[in-house]
């Protein structure tokens, strides 16, 4: 006999890993379009991969997490020494990752300030 859906015990949801699992998808369709657009970027260098810049562009979505608000130019001296410890095999400089990395950055502020202007939209309709 099986068991009463109604009865079978569901995991709690974890609000924390909800959210990263949600950032972590959010992430992956934001960069497969960057990777589209990838050679028509101004920041392109002739001859470089997809696996060049990945690690650049994740960084701008992971440090736009660790400090949303912040000006680019407030931490891009931070973004440098982290990208020097973080690029792994990608054959970039700083002076050709920077343009990902601002970009992702810029992605998720235009991103975050569009939240905002429809939470104001929504709470002067309400």
């Amino acid at each position: 006999m099986k068991p009463d859906p109604a009865l079978v015990a569901h995991p709690a949801s974890d609000p924390a890993r909800d959210a990263s699992t949600a950032a972590d998808a959010d992430d992956a369709a934001l960069l497969k379009r960057f990777a589209a657009s990838l050679q028509q970027a101004p920041y392109y260098s002739v001859g470089r991969t997809w696996e060049d810049y990945a690690p650049a562009y994740r960084l701008g979505l992971r440090s736009w997490r660790r400090t949303p608000g912040e000006d680019f130019e407030t931490i891009a001296a931070q973004l440098e020494r982290d990208w020097n410890a973080t690029r792994g095999a990608s054959r970039l400089g700083w002076v050709e990752a920077r343009g990902a990395v601002e970009a992702a950055w810029q992605h998720c502020a235009m991103d975050a300030a569009s939240r905002q202007d429809a939470a104001r939209r929504a709470d002067r309709n309400a």
